[in-house]
């Protein structure tokens, strides 16, 4: 009896440590996980090339605890997750649509964050047209005159004309800036030659190109630029493509299906993207297409040879230059603006 006693009162002083225990371990806690927490998301950013940084907190961080980002996008670069900011660079966006892009955020323990970067598009317009700011002294046209893409060619101009004149012909004799006189024709010895049957004078017609002006730029009689797109709008003179040259990089690259020169300002990392579209030049066929890229100037050339213009020549293994070719040779133009 007295045995069973003893055992009655170990099992009620088990019963017993079991009550106050239990009780004791219902109030522990698991520790709380890790927590991202942004100061801002999503992040809106400018169309031009950039650095930008936004500020994060760990919630319950843990000892020796890493933030890591990264991303798959190709306009986000030089992503770094460093003490309490996220830093990221974007690419300059010179389409006219906005884009967006995703930094993905990693900490041992946390759910995985997602940092949306939403880009403005290429939005710069005057008078219906888009531009670029390039940090220069003038603003470029986002595309050519006549073109509904950055990557199409649009028109094809004479030096001077206000008339695209595909259907009819780009050459000498379609060409609105030359006089043609009858003249009698000469020998090699200066002498006056006549019809050896009818003795009439033999008279040949001789073309003189009309002095129209050294620079064209703004004038809206010769200036196709301005007369289509009005406003400020205007063809960049010989200047204004050095300063365009000596400014910007050039890679020759490819926009959707056309070839040409990705142009980056070394001021701000803004973009334009100009196609190699050839020209025409007494033919009815388009020369060197998505080999050749040439446009016009509004500056004349000063040289010994007259009739001639400078206009902006480029090719992949040639690069980005100024040369000088015929008035009557058809090119498209690229405007600028103040």
């Amino acid at each position: 009896m007295r045995i069973l006693n003893q055992i009655l009162r170990v099992m009620l002083s088990l019963v017993v440590m079991l009550a106050v225990a239990i009780p004791f371990a219902s109030c522990e806690k698991e520790p709380s996980a890790p927590v991202i927490k942004l100061e801002q998301n999503p992040v809106e950013v400018a169309s031009v090339a950039g650095e930008y940084a936004v500020e994060y907190t760990i919630s319950n961080p843990l000892v020796g605890g890493r933030l890591d980002a990264d991303t798959e996008c190709e306009w986000i670069k030089e992503v770094d997750a460093t003490y309490e900011k996220i830093k990221f660079e974007v690419e300059a966006n010179y389409d006219e649509k906005a884009r967006s892009g995703e930094i993905e955020l990693f900490y041992d323990g946390a759910a995985k964050v997602i940092l949306t970067i939403n880009q403005a598009g290429a939005v710069n317009e005057l008078a219906g047209h888009k531009f670029v700011d390039l940090g220069l002294s003038v603003k470029w046209a986002s595309c050519n005159i006549g073109a509904e893409d950055i990557g199409d060619p649009g028109n094809y101009y004479m030096w001077g004309d206000i008339v695209s004149r595909k259907d009819e012909g780009y050459s000498a004799a379609n060409y609105p800036y030359i006089t043609k006189t009858l003249v009698q024709d000469k020998d090699k010895d200066g002498n006056p030659i006549f019809d050896e049957e009818t003795g009439e004078p033999v008279m040949i017609e001789v073309w003189d190109y009309v002095d129209i002006g050294a620079n064209i730029s703004g004038n809206a009689q010769y200036d196709v630029a301005r007369k289509e797109w009005g406003a400020t709008w205007r063809i960049p003179t010989q200047e204004e493509v050095q300063e365009l040259i000596a400014n910007c990089t050039f890679v020759w690259t490819n926009y959707k299906s056309a070839s040409g020169f990705e142009i980056t300002s070394k001021i701000n990392n803004a973009k334009i993207f100009m196609p190699a579209v050839g020209y025409y030049m007494g033919t009815s066929s388009c020369s060197y297409y998505g080999s050749n890229g040439s446009y016009w100037t509004a500056s004349a050339f000063t040289g010994e040879k007259t009739g001639n213009a400078y206009y902006i020549l480029m090719t992949s293994g040639r690069g980005f230059r100024l040369d000088y070719t015929s008035y009557h040779s058809a090119h498209p133009i690229r405007p600028v603006t103040e």
